[in-house]
């Protein structure tokens, strides 16, 4: 976190200019956007398809007390504006996005740009369906804060921005196109492995895979982390997958004196797999 320093409102807005600046193209702010919501606290965040996505560019979930799924988890609906500096972003675009979030769900809405008053008062309304707004400024106090893309005293730094992409997994690239080895690619994913999974030996299902599985699925077939397909089962509410347990003693998330090594993991689906790997314990 950010050591306690005063960055007056000049420099923050310099900061601003250059954090725009970097970002090529709309869809690579989206990109960046996929890391930050992680580094932050969500989970399983997903830049949505490029086109007709109805005001939602991304979408992520954050999990309730020691990381269980059930009824305290929250879903989140974001829209993502690369707009320059200093703009406003129009009050029918914030509309647009609470028109789509489903019941129980909460929005963000970011931009490199800002909100009007009326803006913030028509989020203020409705408090049933909450939609945080971050403008340019707080997005970079927030990045500044949790040291992302930025270097101490602090320095705006490119090289601290490249390294988050090495972070990201995208089905898309920033130019619009599927890489090649992802062609036959439903989706990509990235959820956390947690403790708890380990410690039930099941391996949790991201949302966004569970709802585009066939509804009568009982088997898949995984790839976990490199070895050899292995067909595992679908539980019968759907939410994770069982016999992972020789996955996770090979692959090291249950060490040898039979402790737990939680990790972050990159899922694919496909038509006729899925493969999941871990990006570090």
């Amino acid at each position: 976190m950010r050591k306690n320093i005063e960055i007056s409102g000049e420099k923050i807005n310099e900061f601003l200019d250059q954090f725009y600046s970097y970002f090529e193209s709309g869809y690579a702010f989206e990109e960046f956007l996929k890391v930050y919501l992680e580094k932050i606290g969500l989970d399983e965040v997903v830049v949505t398809q490029r086109s007709a996505d109805g005001g939602i560019d991304l979408e992520a979930i954050r999990y309730g007390v020691g990381g269980f799924a059930g009824a305290d988890a929250v879903d989140y609906y974001v829209q993502a504006k690369r707009n320059k500096p200093g703009t406003t972003i129009p009050i029918g675009k914030v509309r647009e996005l609470r028109g789509v979030m489903p019941s129980g769900s909460k929005g963000i809405f970011i931009t490199t740009a800002n909100y009007s008053k009326k803006t913030v008062e028509f989020v203020d309304d409705d408090p049933s369906r909450p939609i945080i707004l971050i403008d340019g400024k707080s997005l970079v106090e927030s990045c500044i804060d949790n040291e992302i893309g930025f270097i101490f005293t602090p320095v705006f730094s490119k090289n601290a921005m490249d390294a988050l992409k090495d972070e990201a997994d995208d089905l898309v690239k920033e130019d619009g196109t599927v890489a090649e080895e992802n062609e036959d690619v439903k989706l990509i994913v990235d959820k956390q492995i947690s403790a708890n999974d380990i410690r039930a030996r099941i391996l949790r299902l991201p949302k966004a895979v569970i709802n585009l599985l066939p509804e009568k699925v009982r088997k898949v077939n995984v790839v976990f982390n490199g070895l050899a397909p292995k067909e595992l089962t679908v539980a019968k509410n759907r939410g994770y997958l069982a016999g992972v347990t020789d996955l996770y003693k090979e692959s090291g998330l249950i060490a040898e004196d039979g402790s737990y090594n939680p990790c972050k993991a990159i899922w694919k689906l496909s038509d006729d797999k899925i493969e999941i790997t871990i990006k570090g314990h």
